[in-house]
């Protein structure tokens, strides 16, 4: 016999197991006191680098079968919080009236759940490998008015028959739509803003919720600097008194701790497939429960559990074994907020670090991303270049990559190629070897801008030696989008000869912009005086070339004329 199934057996010996409620089982826990739990479940996307989620994937997502109907069909209106990823609000709404039918059918079930609910961070970024990569503080989005398209909330003119204004989704009110069957003017609505598209009724606010197992004593300065006032830590990764309950002091910073007996069976009884595997697993967390309970301190005990990122997409248990726990008489299930409420006791950190390897990649993502927000300076508008990255980066630091370490390293790659590629796309166009032919003029410069968007930059050309003097050492250059234009560089030849030159750009701070280019300049110094000389010469023998021969040609004619006569 396995150990699963010997372990529901003894539970169904001791009377742990009471009679299936559908395909849960009604669980007594043997415990002198009542026992309080709260449970937060994860409402999140499969792994993906994208700033924003397609409307592909939502369509995917919230079909029937979908995973975030899944989600939501196995935690709306039971009493469990829900950790909502906002990246799924914002790229629903953003969408305007394209946003597809099943989306936001979704979004207006969400909204309408009686549930506690706390967001996420924007795409469940990955809290504790940031800060351990060096962070000084917790990732957060910048906006996405680069992401809005007034033509998805543009309204319909009206033609004589009524034209419906579009619902629009939840949480932006479209503007009245017409009832006359009169012909009226175009209605324009406000686009929608950043906060309009972010704003969610959340019943419990300022709460960050790492990777399970995954924090360090220096993570939790950081995180609560950040402006968070609770941190969902796993009791694996703290060191607390026997008896302390579900809130922790830990060096000042307030701890909600997941107890960690607890989500495991819970976590492998949403993923069980047979009934009796399911029995078994709710068998176990039934035990942790009756002895946590046991263990705490004070009249009534609470315990705080936890579902991790993948649970949910997974496994569609969470409604059998919440009725198994509601089936128990010992057992009530309270709301997050009411685990939130009490006394802390002290406990310190055990620390978890993560992979080496993992956090010299989330380095390197963070080096690329200054280097980002300092080439955007350059830009007539940086934050339509900074935000769009910012949310590249935090979906690439989603705490669902965690469960592919194969996948992420190559998604990682891609996006430091990326953001390479948008550091050089504007350069110095190729400027080859070219000859100086005057004693001053201008050297002529072609900077390239592959963006979007115009862009300001200041170019210097340095020579290697004297022979070529530079009169301005940083020029500066306005590049119309997806365009190249040509910096004159006032220059005066000294000498002749060959001179090597160094071109490169940089931002008005000062910020070296692509890479640094090399030429050659052929300098012939001086050389149009005797040039000029030797063509006036030529001139001048040729006018009085002509002259002469025509004084010839008429005394000639004169004396023949003389002749005659």
């Amino acid at each position: 016999m396995s150990l699963r199934l010997l372990s529901a057996a003894l539970a169904v010996g001791i009377g742990l197991v009471g009679p299936a409620v559908g395909a849960s089982a009604a669980v007594a826990v043997e415990s002198a006191r009542p026992v309080h739990v709260a449970i937060a479940v994860p409402i999140t996307v499969p792994a993906n680098s994208g700033s924003l989620i397609s409307a592909d994937a939502l369509e995917q997502y919230t079909s029937p079968m979908g995973t975030l109907s899944r989600q939501l069909d196995a935690a709306i209106d039971r009493p469990v919080a829900l950790g909502i990823d906002p990246r799924i609000i914002v790229s629903i709404r953003i969408l305007g009236s394209s946003a597809p039918m099943t989306a936001t059918a979704w979004l207006e079930r969400l909204a309408g759940a009686s549930n506690d609910t706390f967001p996420l961070a924007y795409a469940d970024s990955d809290l504790t490998l940031a800060t351990q990569a060096g962070s000084a503080t917790v990732l957060e989005s910048d906006g996405f008015d680069f992401a809005i398209d007034p033509a998805l909330f543009a309204e319909s003119s009206a033609t004589g028959t009524p034209t419906p204004a579009p619902s629009g989704p939840p949480g932006i009110s479209p503007p009245p739509s017409p009832t006359s069957t009169e012909p009226v003017d175009p209605v324009t609505p406000a686009l929608p803003t950043s906060d309009d598209l972010v704003a969610w009724p959340f019943s419990l606010t300022g709460i960050a919720w790492p990777v399970d197992a995954t924090a360090i004593a220096s993570d939790l300065p950081v995180i609560t600097a950040s402006g968070y006032s609770t941190t969902i830590l796993s009791s694996r990764n703290l060191a607390r008194d026997p008896g302390a309950g579900a809130l922790a002091d830990v060096g000042g910073s307030r701890v909600l701790v997941s107890e960690d007996s607890v989500s495991t069976p819970l976590a492998t009884a949403i993923r069980s497939t047979t009934a009796t595997d399911f029995q078994a697993d709710v068998s176990e967390m039934s035990a942790a429960i009756a002895a946590a309970g046991v263990a705490q301190s004070g009249s009534t005990a609470t315990l705080f559990a936890t579902l991790d990122r993948t649970a949910l997409l997974a496994g569609n248990r969470l409604s059998d074994a919440i009725a198994a726990m509601q089936t128990n008489p010992n057992v009530t299930m309270v709301s997050m907020a009411t685990a939130l409420v009490g006394a802390s006791a002290t406990a310190t950190v055990i620390d978890q670090p993560r992979p080496t390897e993992r956090v010299a990649l989330m380095r390197q993502l963070l080096e690329a991303q200054a280097a980002e927000s300092q080439f955007a300076s350059i830009a007539s508008d940086p934050r339509a270049i900074t935000s769009a990255r910012r949310l590249e980066l935090l979906a690439l630091t989603a705490g669902s990559w965690n469960d592919n370490p194969t996948g992420w390293p190559v998604a990682v790659a891609e996006g430091l190629a990326a953001s390479l590629e948008l550091r050089s796309s504007v350069q110095v166009a190729s400027t080859g070897d070219f000859n100086f032919l005057a004693a001053e003029a201008p050297l002529p410069i072609a900077v390239t801008n592959n963006l979007d968007q115009a862009v300001t930059v200041f170019v210097t050309v340095r020579p290697d030696t004297g022979l070529l003097s530079v009169g301005d050492s940083r020029v500066e250059l306005l590049i119309e989008p997806d365009s190249q234009a040509s910096a004159k560089i006032p220059a005066q030849a000294v000498s002749n000869g060959v001179v090597g030159v160094t071109v490169s750009l940089s931002s008005a701070t000062g910020v070296p912009i692509g890479d640094v280019s090399r030429a050659s300049i052929n300098v012939q110094a001086g050389w149009e005086t005797p040039v000029v000389i030797v063509i006036a010469s030529i001139v001048v023998a040729v006018f009085g070339g002509g002259v002469v021969r025509n004084i010839l040609r008429l005394r000639k004619g004169a004396a023949m004329r003389g002749t005659s006569a």
